[in-house]
């Protein structure tokens, strides 16, 4: 099976050339967004789902139980107060979408956020060679890893810094 890691060459190679217009690496600002920029956004989302973990989807974390009827009040107040202080204390897995957004308005700012998917997106749709692939479908995906998702934050942050624009 071909990885990502081992197409990110040929990715790069027919992605440049459709990322190459100036609107592409421009924010909703209407303000334009360097290269480098975006390799750091993307760098520091890594960095979060390295340190926090990474789930498919919210279904999946481990901390948030499915609540049913067979459970008593204790187990059902414990499974709350757990979701509560992960989003209180910034602890728990995240997907890749609430991780970009996170470190969108944390470390970054909106415009970076915006580009830094746009990226994500053309790599997504040059490795599954359809047009219409998103990246956070891509990571949703039933049976998707943390390597692969980790591999393709990599080549995008690599693919930024090589193809974006300099300041």
């Amino acid at each position: 099976m071909t990885t990502l890691r081992s197409m990110t060459d040929a990715l790069a190679t027919t992605a440049a050339e459709r990322v190459a217009r100036d609107d592409f690496w421009t924010g909703w600002s209407g303000e334009p967004v360097t290269g480098a920029a975006v390799a750091e956004h993307l760098e520091d989302v890594t960095a979060l789902l390295e340190k926090r973990g990474w789930v498919r989807n919210t279904q999946d974390d481990p901390q948030l139980p499915e609540a049913d009827e067979s459970m008593s009040v204790k187990a059902l107040l414990l499974a709350g107060l757990r979701a509560l202080r992960s989003l209180v204390k910034d602890t728990g897995p995240l997907t890749l979408m609430s991780a970009t957004f996170e470190i969108g308005h944390a470390t970054s700012d909106t415009d970076t956020k915006v580009v830094a998917d746009r990226v994500l997106d053309e790599l997504v749709r040059d490795f599954t060679r359809h047009p219409g692939a998103m990246h956070n479908p891509w990571a949703e995906k039933r049976g998707r890893t943390w390597d692969e998702v980790r591999d393709l934050l990599t080549a995008a942050a690599e693919f930024a810094r090589v193809h974006g624009p300099r300041a």
